[in-house]
């Protein structure tokens, strides 16, 4: 027997709440000794902590809101609506692509989670254009995830480009299971319960964020080979440079 919305909430949050405390701690003693990658652990803290906040609130029977549609999770909205763009944020750390670059996927993220917000909160036709909105703007992050970011994960190291693909790849397949789950909730055809829906979320949250910070601390080693990819090239240039520059003995 499914249990019911609120129990799969508490495991959401205790889950999330446990995910938290590995980038916490380091971020935390990162900081106290002036380390240069304490915004990569707070960042992946705020992931997983504001979610367990978001969790929390649904547990206790906040954050609902009444739209023409019915009510709707608002909690688990505003739950994307700052975690999404802190996980693109932390791939964008990885990758180092310019601002505009960096900046213009976390804008096409949010379009996604507001046309998400107006699809859940309204009906008929304008519920779907608002899905297909937002289904138009996710096929533009994948482009951006697999395409633009992989060419500025380039500049670095093989270690460095190894946990960047490693967590793109998940945040890429786990990311495009949610409109599917969107579509087969009471949301879209109504094929899931509302507590099906809740677990079905849940599972893809707890994989998708706290797997992604997993994998992201357990590579950390990386952080300390950022920009070596860029000096190695540099110092080639140099080097083949002053061979060039340098006078033959004939």
């Amino acid at each position: 027997m499914i249990a019911d919305t609120a129990l799969w909430a508490w495991i959401g949050a205790l889950t999330m709440g446990a995910g938290t405390v590995p980038p916490l701690w380091r971020w935390l003693a990162g900081s106290g000794d002036g380390d240069s990658h304490a915004r990569h652990y707070a960042t992946l803290a705020g992931v997983t902590g504001v979610a367990a906040l978001a969790y929390l609130a649904m547990a206790l029977g906040f954050g609902v809101a009444s739209t023409p549609s019915g009510e709707i999770e608002a909690a688990r909205y505003l739950d994307w609506l700052v975690t999404t763009p802190l996980l693109i944020l932390y791939l964008g750390l990885l990758a180092r692509p310019p601002r505009r670059v960096l900046g213009g996927l976390i804008a096409v993220d949010v379009v996604i989670i507001a046309g998400g917000v107006v699809a859940a909160a309204t009906t008929g036709t304008v519920s779907w254009v608002a899905f297909g909105v937002a289904g138009a703007a996710y096929a533009a992050l994948v482009y951006g995830l697999l395409v633009t970011l992989p060419r500025s994960a380039s500049a670095e190291c093989d270690r460095v480009r190894a946990v960047f693909g490693t967590l793109r790849n998940i945040t890429v397949v786990l990311w495009t299971l949610y409109p599917v789950v969107w579509l087969l909730a009471p949301t879209g055809f109504g094929i899931l319960t509302p507590a099906t829906e809740m677990l079905v979320f849940v599972y893809l949250d707890v994989v998708s964020k706290v797997g992604f910070v997993a994998v992201a601390v357990a590579g950390a080693d990386a952080l300390d080979r950022l920009g070596l990819g860029e000096a190695s090239g540099a110092a080639a240039v140099e080097s083949s440079g002053a061979a060039v520059a340098e006078p033959s003995d004939d």
